[in-house]
């Protein structure tokens, strides 16, 4: 068994610089134009030429166990309980996607052979944090996601909300994604991007 915290601490400019490499590879190999959404299945499959499979067999009869990784196999399998909800499916993808990016090396000097199961715990291992923060920079891409934002406001000033406002961050991170047609993205990873991004604060 892989310990998923025994993996190189990164920082985040080191892991969106994977993101954005992985992202420029795509755009010169295919016909791709380089902006939302994000088609991280296509990545997965035509440019990375890993099959992807839904189940909810084995491990994945726990909903808990939302994706994993195999790398010799060439295979992600998500959990089927998740395929009709776009953005976390994408959000899963990209987070496998993560770890062949950050991840795989390590792995393969770990281990001759398997992947890499990823379970929702409260408390994230390095290796998933990791990868999370990935595929947040594969699917929201920090000029895209500016792009928008500068569209939707009028400015890059941040947005200061105060805890009694915190129920308008739904609906700022809604306006952002409409208007980067970001549609394979939920509210919350929306959301989270745009404060660690720094344009909304508070």
């Amino acid at each position: 068994m892989i310990d998923l915290d025994n993996f190189p601490e990164l920082t985040n400019e080191q892991i969106e610089e994977h993101a954005e490499n992985l992202i420029h590879d795509y755009f010169y190999a295919s016909d791709w134009k380089l902006k939302a959404p994000v088609p991280v299945e296509r990545i997965a499959e035509n440019h990375l030429g890993y099959d992807i499979e839904i189940t909810q067999e084995g491990l994945f009869a726990d909903p808990d166990f939302l994706g994993g990784i195999h790398f010799d196999a060439k295979l992600i399998q998500i959990n089927g309980s998740i395929e009709n909800q776009e953005g976390r499916y994408s959000f899963t993808v990209a987070h496998e996607l993560g770890h062949h990016s950050l991840h795989k090396d390590t792995f393969e000097r770990m281990e001759s052979n398997g992947g890499i199961m990823c379970r929702e715990v409260n408390t994230k291992p390095i290796a998933e944090k990791q990868a999370d923060y990935f595929a947040a920079s594969l699917l929201m891409p920090r000029n895209l996601v500016r792009k928008a934002y500068e569209q939707s406001f009028g400015d890059l000033d941040p947005i200061r909300l105060s805890p009694k406002k915190k129920n308008k961050l739904g609906s700022i991170a809604r306006l952002v994604i409409n208007r980067g047609n970001f549609e394979n993205v939920s509210l919350t990873a929306m959301a989270n991007r745009l404060i660690g991004m720094g344009l909304i604060t508070g």
